[in-house]
């Protein structure tokens, strides 16, 4: 079926089909009673994509991960399409990849499917190719960078200060006494960066040793082997940041295997509050980057946006603390 079938049916010119699928006024209620009773008897539904080729309006926002099993971004996506989806925006969520060259690529696929808006999901999308991607293919469209930042006059963003969140995690460490403190790292991103940087602040603002293992598998069992590989070379240390929660879930059960006490013999803090940190045994202390704070600003930020297309702001999270069992 097409307007113009339920026109004919209805005895009704197709414009007055459309005002009625569009809820528009100026229909008397007997026409508008009888065009739907019409669409709902022929399961009639519009096509989108034919409304979005007339007024160059899709109503889809694109969303870009890197890599869909990662818990924190893909629940950040989530929560932003959930509030998208209230607003009457269909999102299309794309697995982006780890390369540079292949985040760009998807930048274009949905610029060539005429998204609304886009937004990034993590700092690892901070590169050269993505921005000029962007500046090639999504120069009139609004864009949010969850937590990640370009210098494009149409690209906003929500960052979480990790910098100083991790700093938060040192110093309240060497204020329970500890001071052989450990910063493992999941991999090099510019989020990594920052939370590694505000580890050697804090260890340097206490003249404290640094104890760094600067890469691992993104993963329980990688945070069970870097937590292996630090003891080895360094078996004094007495409290062990890690740069995602579920490093610390991985490193807190190898040292229960091996019969370390925690927190006695040393204290654990994660990143994120994940619900690993919330149903790990000892229960995980974290550095919580407020996902929902930022979801929402996001969110937010991204509907001034496209109502207003020279809109752009940049947004900073504060983190803070969560104290559960493993401190």
């Amino acid at each position: 079926m097409t307007i113009y079938d339920i026109a004919k049916e209805a005895g009704v010119s197709a414009s007055t089909v459309s005002r009625v699928l569009n809820n528009r006024p100026g229909i008397n209620k007997d026409t508008r009673d009888k065009v739907l009773k019409i669409i709902k008897e022929h399961n009639f539904s519009v096509s989108e994509a034919a409304r979005g080729l007339v007024n160059k309006n899709t109503n889809m926002v694109g969303i870009l991960v890197s890599d869909i099993r990662n818990q924190h971004h893909i629940e950040g996506a989530y929560m932003i399409s959930q509030h998208l989806i209230e607003k009457g925006y269909c999102s299309i969520l794309m697995n982006a990849g780890e390369s540079d060259e292949s985040k760009a690529q998807y930048v274009e696929i949905l610029a060539s499917r005429r998204v609304n808006a886009l937004v990034l999901i993590g700092s690892t999308f901070q590169c050269e190719a993505v921005e000029n991607a962007i500046a090639k293919y999504m120069a009139k469209i609004p864009v949010i960078f969850q937590n990640g930042y370009f210098s494009l006059p149409n690209v906003s963003s929500v960052l979480t200060d990790e910098l100083s969140g991790t700093m938060d995690a040192v110093n309240y460490l060497y204020a329970q006494g500890r001071r052989k403190i450990a910063f493992i790292n999941n991999n090099d991103t510019p989020s990594n960066r920052k939370k590694l940087k505000g580890y050697e602040i804090a260890v340097g603002e206490r003249n404290l040793p640094e104890y760094i293992i600067p890469a691992c598998p993104d993963s329980a069992e990688g945070g069970a082997e870097a937590t292996e590989k630090l003891l080895s070379i360094h078996p004094d240390v007495d409290a062990i940041v890690y740069s995602v929660d579920i490093l610390a879930v991985g490193g807190s059960r190898y040292l229960l295997d091996i019969g370390k006490k925690i927190p006695l013999d040393i204290a654990l803090i994660g990143t994120d509050n994940s619900p690993y940190s919330k149903i790990s045994n000892p229960r995980l202390s974290t550095i919580d980057s407020k996902l929902g704070e930022l979801s929402r600003s996001c969110y937010e930020i991204l509907m001034k946006a496209i109502e207003d297309s020279t809109y752009v702001e940049h947004k900073v999270i504060m983190p803070t603390l969560v104290l559960r069992e493993t401190t």
